[in-house]
């Protein structure tokens, strides 16, 4: 609170009250044998106050000084470092988007594919029982555990090969696009890490 109070003083005063006190000092001990005895005792209390006060306070302007620069190159390296970190975020959501298009882009030519290798004729003569579907739908929603073999359907289902392989073709492409989330995640972690340990 003190030192906000005197940082509306100009500094020059603080100098002026230590060099009026180092020059009633040099007086009285050069010229002490001139000045009457009276006025020798005062003067020399004077000084040594002047002196006191004033390389207190040009001391406390000094370090206030030094702390504001610290204060403002730590500010500096702040804005540095979160500038640094805007760009580390940016290049690594940059790179996601690509490999996320990447993967999107094999999966939809690899479900397009689909006719082509699993024909009308393999639809047909693939049949798929209502117990398989039950398998894939439970693997893949991880809700709940199908039953006892007893319970197992074996009459066939309306699911044709091809909607099994482009469905299994559509989950692998998910997969893959969590696999570069992920991917980019650890990315970003390690680079905002060693920005923080300085490399």
């Amino acid at each position: 609170m003190m030192m906000m109070l005197l940082s509306f003083i100009p500094d020059w005063i603080f100098y002026a009250t230590l060099l009026l006190g180092v020059i009633g000092t040099v007086l009285v001990i050069a010229f002490g044998w001139i000045i009457p005895i009276e006025y020798k005792l005062g003067i020399q209390i004077l000084s040594a106050f002047l002196l006191t006060i004033g390389a207190f306070f040009v001391g406390g302007a000094s370090n206030e000084a030094r702390w504001q620069l610290n204060v403002k190159e730590m500010e500096s390296k702040v804005a540095q470092q979160e500038v640094r970190a805007s760009e580390i975020t940016t290049e690594v959501i940059t790179k996601y988007i690509e490999r996320i298009k990447i993967v999107e882009g094999k999966t939809h030519e690899i479900i397009k594919k689909v006719p082509i290798y699993i024909t009308k004729k393999s639809d047909d003569e693939c049949i798929i029982n209502n117990g398989a579907i039950v398998l894939h739908d439970s693997s893949a929603s991880q809700t709940e555990v199908p039953n006892t073999s007893g319970n197992i359907n074996e009459e066939p289902s309306n699911v044709k090969l091809s909607e099994v392989i482009s469905t299994v073709s559509q989950n692998y492409g998910t997969y893959y696009q969590v696999v570069e989330q992920l991917k980019s995640l650890q990315a970003w972690i390690n680079n905002q890490k060693d920005l923080d340990d300085g490399k």
